[in-house]
């Protein structure tokens, strides 16, 4: 079933880190910031997400954007996942806060249980963003459809499925039922071009002990220490 969507504040859960001071307002020399700002200029990670993005998009897809560094970087750095091989980008978002919350949890905890890491907090930032377009919705299709597997081991019906439909270049996504949250809905964007007015809705920690994420707190941004 092909559906038109105008989706306002959909929601993503993504990682966040503290914000550290500029090594350039240490320097007192205006020589030596000079020289660090052409560095920065190399290295700005804005410009590498624009590079990388090239390499995952279609380029029909990433004109008009509003090049959004949070969005551009789901689509640079897209990994295996439920609805792509890796060969191309992917925005993941949810239409219920929830939701987007579920789904960061699952995958964040699995994540620390392969390090084998100690108990720790990871902190999480949440955007919102409108999206629009026209998608392939599947949420009649039954769960127990390939394409609904739980185990990331088994992503392969399901990136199969969305690669002939990235492939057919019709629809410009997919909308699902949430694995993590079946209450909830969530979709794959395939072009960012669509997806607008992306911004920070609040910061979480998860609280991970050792083998699950048992507590998810609501906090405030993360500033530097004076």
């Amino acid at each position: 079933m092909v559906a038109r969507f105008r989706k306002k504040h959909t929601f993503r859960v993504i990682a966040h880190r503290r914000s550290e001071e500029r090594i350039a307002n240490r320097l007192a020399s205006v020589t030596d910031r000079a020289a660090l700002d052409e560095i920065e200029a190399i290295t700005n990670p804005r410009i590498q997400h624009e590079y990388a993005a090239r390499r995952k998009v279609r380029p029909e897809d990433l004109a008009g954007s509003d090049g959004n560094p949070m969005v551009i970087a789901s689509f640079a750095y897209s990994g295996p996942s439920r609805f792509t091989d890796g060969s191309y980008g992917v925005y993941y978002a949810a239409f219920e806060r929830r939701t987007a919350i579920a789904e960061s949890a699952y995958h964040t905890a699995r994540f620390l249980a392969d390090t084998n890491l100690p108990a720790t907090l990871v902190y999480k930032r949440v955007l919102t963003a409108d999206v629009k377009g026209v998608y392939d919705d599947v949420r009649a299709t039954p769960p127990a459809d390939p394409i609904y597997d739980p185990n990331p081991q088994r992503y392969a019906a399901a990136q199969a499925y969305a690669l002939a439909r990235y492939a057919e270049n019709v629809v410009d996504g997919i909308v699902y039922t949430s694995v993590r949250d079946p209450e909830g809905t969530a979709l794959a964007a395939f072009r960012p071009r669509l997806i607008a007015h992306c911004k920070t809705a609040g910061f979480l920690a998860y609280a991970y002990d050792g083998e699950r994420i048992d507590e998810i707190f609501e906090i405030q941004s993360i500033t530097p220490s004076p």
